[in-house]
């Protein structure tokens, strides 16, 4: 018996898929295409967008869309973006962006960040995916499954999760600009999907999980300056340490999710003891300490017996230095919050400053070019609001204004006036709440 003929080969361009004709794998175009004058694409989906108004935009958003291909692509003539890109664009635009807003003249989307950020791209790319195939895909094969759905649903709520992070690119002066008060529907939108547990269990896409890794620390981070209780209980950190995750882990010593999850049980046991239904107790406090003590690998009989083994390139042992530096930042700024915000020590204790000049010496240890670099702004903000000397406000500043320069986020100038203007005041021998009650209630912390 002859084998099947097999007319296509793996990985082909669309329009060679389409006509079941051989490719010859070329990018950006094939042979053929070039040859018949086909627009070539080796997107790894081909979609077909709806790119007309949604009907229950406002008239005047419907009139400023009438014609959106006119409007997207004259913004999008230079970029380097892929065909399934410039759809998704197209159809976020047109059909996406009237539904996220009740203004009667809503503020344009934001086109020109997605093409300068990758992160806006990647967000409006899969709120529109989420959105065309939640309401055109009514296939057998969709309908059959509801776990299918459901993970549907969650593709949608990282793309408005993602949208939520960066309310830095957008004007919050915008009425029907995304501000912080979202959090407030996105964790309701987290408890009808049956919770963040739920989701992190179910999820299988790596993205939507490594991003709702982002928006629990965002929201944890957030809620110690805001002194209150996180939207997630502390064993969360457990289920969300076996999915991807944003942080680098650690082969040795405590990972960051283990320092979140005993920085968010430190949260509610503040909350305990302002509401009386718990008292501080030392034994507790210990606890703490012991888990949240910057730690090293030590020395055992397989170093002996392998020597080799765990000696690292210049390039890993850079990595590994970079990634402990981080770790320890935020082991070193929680331990300020317990000092501080738990136990109520003064702002120029002794314990209190030992960790404020550890902090900053880990801080400065982590490189402008370390993926690790842009997320250090919540140890940066604690320990800047408990920084006396000069050298140390000057060394903050530079961090803030280095961060700035790579991602442009608005907060980020927010929270540089919010510690010049600590620095000013004779607020920063205040407790713990009134230390950051300056900080604006959309600047987001990471």
């Amino acid at each position: 018996m002859t084998a099947k003929r097999q007319r296509t080969v793996q990985g082909s361009c669309w329009p060679c898929k389409q006509r079941r004709v051989k490719c010859d794998l070329v990018q950006p175009r094939c042979r053929r295409c070039i040859v018949s004058g086909a627009k070539c694409s080796f997107d790894k989906l081909l979609v077909r967008w709806n790119s007309r108004p949604t009907k229950s935009a406002p008239l005047a958003y419907q009139a400023a869309c009438t014609s959106p291909k006119a409007t997207l692509f004259g913004q999008l003539h230079d970029a380097h973006l892929a065909s399934g890109e410039l759809k998704s664009l197209d159809y976020f635009q047109a059909a996406l962006w009237p539904l996220l807003t009740t203004a009667t003249h809503p503020c344009p989307p934001p086109i020109s960040l997605a093409l300068e950020f990758e992160p806006v791209l990647l967000a409006m790319c899969e709120l529109a995916e989420a959105h065309r195939v939640l309401q055109h895909d009514n296939s057998p094969k969709q309908l059959k499954s509801i776990s299918e759905k459901r993970l549907s649903c969650l593709t949608l709520l990282v793309a408005v999760l993602l949208l939520y992070f960066l309310d830095g690119f957008i004007d919050c002066g915008e009425q029907s600009a995304s501000t912080a008060s979202h959090q407030a529907g996105v964790q309701a939108i987290v408890e009808q999907l049956g919770g963040l547990d739920a989701l992190m269990g179910e999820g299988k896409k790596e993205t939507p999980l490594m991003l709702l890794s982002e928006f629990a620390s965002t929201d944890l981070t957030r809620a110690l300056l805001d002194d209150r209780a996180p939207c997630f209980p502390g064993k969360i950190w457990q289920q969300i340490e076996r999915g991807p995750v944003w942080w680098e882990k650690q082969p040795y010593g405590v990972n960051l999710s283990v320092i979140f999850q005993t920085m968010a049980e430190m949260a509610f046991y503040r909350q305990s003891i302002q509401a009386n239904e718990e008292k501080l107790h030392i034994d507790q406090v210990r606890d703490f300490e012991r888990r949240l003590q910057p730690s090293f690998s030590v020395l055992s009989l397989d170093h002996f017996g392998c020597p080799e083994e765990e000696t690292l390139s210049k390039s890993e042992l850079e990595k590994a230095n970079q990634t402990s530096a981080f770790t320890r930042a935020f082991q070193h700024s929680a331990l300020i919050y317990l000092y501080r915000a738990v136990c109520g020590l003064p702002p120029r204790h002794r314990l209190v400053q030992q960790h404020v000049s550890f902090c900053m010496g880990c801080i400065q240890a982590i490189s402008p070019d370390s993926k690790a670099h842009n997320c250090i702004v919540f140890p940066l903000y604690v320990v800047g609001a408990h920084s006396f000397t000069t050298d140390h406000q000057s060394h903050i500043l530079g961090k803030l204004d280095s961060i700035f320069r790579t991602i442009r986020f608005n907060s980020l100038l927010s929270i540089r006036a919010a510690l010049e203007e600590l620095w000013s005041s004779d607020r920063q021998e205040g407790d713990w709440k009134v230390l950051f009650s300056s900080l604006g209630r959309d600047v987001l912390v990471l």
